[in-house]
C-alpha cells in the first residue's frame, strides 16, 4: 500500500495522477499545513523540509518515505517500470522536461499565486512573477506545437508533473481569465484538455479535490500567528532567526 500525505496542492495532485495511471493502491492522509502539522516530529521524520507531499511506500520491508514530488514520481516510475523511457536519449528528454517543471514552472507559479492571493499590493513582485509565468507558458506551448506530449510521442512523467500547475493557473491566474491566454496558447490548451480527459486524471482530481473542504476549514481556523508560520514571516521569519543565531 502506498500512502500519499498532503493536501490540495498541485504537487500532491502530481503523485495522485501517477498512482492512478499505474493502478497502484493508495490512501490519502490529509495534513493541516495551516495548523502546522507538517512541523510535528512524526512528519519531520518523513520529510525534514516540512513540506507536502510525502509518498510512503508500505510495501517495502520497512516503510520508505520519499519527499520532493519529482523524486517521488521517479520513484514510482522505477517501481513500476512505467512512464519513463528506458532508451538513454528518450529518457534524458523526459528527465529534462520533468526537471523544467520542478526547477522553473513549479517555483514561479507558486510565487505568482502567493503574491496574487496574499500580497497583491507588492506590485513589482506580482508583475515580475506574472511575466515569468507568461514566459514559461510560451515555452510549453512552443514545445507542444511539434510534440504530442512534453517528452515526445508518449504520455509520461513530465505531463503528470506539469498538468496540475496549469490547472491551478487556469483556475486562478488573471493571465487566463482576463487576458485570454488560452487563445495565445493553442497547443498547451489542446494538451491540457487531452490530459484532463484521461480516466486516471478524472479519478485523481476527484480524490484530491475531496480534501478541499478540510483545507478551507483549516485556512479559516488559522489565526495570524499560524499564517505567519505558514508563510515564514513575522516572528517566524527564517532570515531573522538565522541572523539571530549567528549573532548569538
Amino acid at each position: 500500500m502506498i500512502e500519499l500525505v498532503g493536501m490540495t496542492s498541485p504537487n500532491v495532485l502530481k503523485l495522485a495522477l501517477m498512482l492512478e495511471e499505474c493502478g497502484l493502491a493508495y490512501r490519502l492522509r490529509h495534513v493541516d499545513v495551516f495548523a502546522g502539522e507538517q512541523h510535528a516530529p512524526e512528519f519531520l521524520a518523513l520529510n525534514p523540509t516540512a513540506k507536502v507531499p510525502v509518498l510512503v511506500d508500505h510495501d517495502q520491508p520497512q516503510p520508505f518515505a520519499v519527499f520532493e514530488s519529482a523524486a517521488a514520481l521517479l520513484y514510482l516510475a522505477e517501481k513500476t517500470g512505467r512512464f519513463l523511457p528506458a532508451a538513454p536519449l528518450a529518457r534524458s528528454t523526459a528527465l529534462q522536461w520533468l526537471m523544467f517543471q520542478a526547477s522553473s514552472v513549479g517555483p514561479m507559479f507558486g510565487q505568482y499565486v502567493h503574491f496574487f492571493r496574499y500580497a497583491p499590493a507588492e506590485t513589482y513582485s506580482l508583475r515580475r512573477y506574472e511575466s515569468e509565468v507568461a514566459r514559461l507558458l510560451r515555452i510549453l506551448d512552443d514545445r507542444l506545437s511539434g510534440s504530442a506530449w512534453l517528452a515526445g510521442d508518449e504520455f509520461g512523467l513530465a505531463d503528470m508533473a506539469q498538468w496540475p500547475g496549469v490547472r491551478t493557473g487556469n483556475a486562478l491566474f488573471p493571465l487566463f481569465a482576463e487576458k485570454g491566454a488560452w487563445a495565445a496558447l493553442p497547443n498547451l490548451h489542446r494538451w491540457f484538455d487531452r490530459v484532463a480527459e484521461r480516466p486516471a486524471t478524472v479519478r485523481a482530481t476527484a480524490a484530491i479535490d475531496a480534501l478541499l473542504p478540510a483545507d478551507v476549514r483549516a485556512f479559516e481556523n488559522a489565526d495570524t500567528d499560524a499564517l505567519d508560520r505558514f508563510f515564514g514571516r513575522g516572528r517566524h521569519d527564517h532570515a531573522n532567526s538565522l541572523t539571530a543565531a549567528v549573532a548569538a
